[in-house]
């Protein structure tokens, strides 16, 4: 019954998080964590889950020219850099400030899809070309540490800050959600070789994982408002963040 319960909660989370490039690491953390899983394997578990959430969801955005390859490519390389130092600290630091750094992530990427601060800020702004490849190459390798530290595929950061550069949110979506395949892949690789899981949980919440993607880049593509989406994410996000510290402190 547990397992079923996990994989109906994968399968949704698949869903929503698919739409927005996320992948949806960001919630599995500490979703399974809760659920009595060690840290640094809820962190591998993630990572699973956000490349195949992610994967799953890119072939079509690629396939409809959604991804700016532009933008993607760089940082994909920078953030494979990264993965690895985020991997070796994330077997150092103590288990407590992980959490705390990843509740204080989920606060500041919860607010800004809530509020869009910073996509109002720099709506009429123009960023120059320069200062794009300063964002992209320093935003590559946050995102790639962040990755291998926390187990997130860094989507919750390359959504908001493709914004900020001037894309739509449906192309930043697209493009985040290319980016994390490759960011998640990176960061799994540098923690899979301590991670002894339960092989047939897996499978499954693999599957519930690429299906609720499939559906989920459908409905981002055709007909749900991602503005609308972003907001109930925004207040997800703040949710799980006080839940989190509440349990630390």
């Amino acid at each position: 019954m547990e397992n079923i319960f996990l994989i109906v909660i994968v399968f949704i989370t698949s869903v929503l998080f698919s739409m927005l490039g996320i992948g949806g690491a960001i919630f599995y953390v500490p979703f399974f964590y809760g659920t009595g899983m060690e840290l640094l394997s809820a962190i591998t578990t993630a990572l699973l889950l956000n490349i195949v959430t992610s994967g799953s969801a890119a072939t079509l955005y690629l396939r409809k020219k959604m991804v700016d390859l532009h933008a993607a490519v760089p940082l994909i390389l920078f953030a494979a850099i990264g993965t690895q130092i985020g991997g070796y600290l994330a077997r150092l630091a103590p288990v407590n400030l992980l959490l705390f750094l990843f509740s204080i992530q989920m606060i500041f990427i919860g607010s800004e899809m809530l509020f869009a601060r910073f996509e109002r800020y720099y709506k009429d702004k123009e960023i120059s070309a320069q200062k794009r490849k300063y964002l992209i190459i320093g935003g590559g390798f946050v995102i790639g540490v962040l990755s291998g530290l926390l187990g997130v595929g860094g989507g919750s950061f390359v959504v908001p800050m493709l914004m900020v550069m001037g894309y739509g949110i449906k192309c930043a979506a697209a493009t985040s959600g290319f980016v994390v395949v490759f960011a998640s892949l990176s960061a799994f690789l540098a923690h899979v070789w301590t991670w002894e899981p339960d092989a047939t949980l897996v499978l499954y919440i693999v599957m519930a994982s690429f299906l609720g993607a499939q559906i989920g880049s459908r409905l981002m593509y055709s007909r749900i408002k991602a503005d609308t989406l972003r907001k109930i994410l925004g207040v997800l996000l703040l949710v799980m963040a006080a839940r989190i510290l509440t349990g630390l402190f």
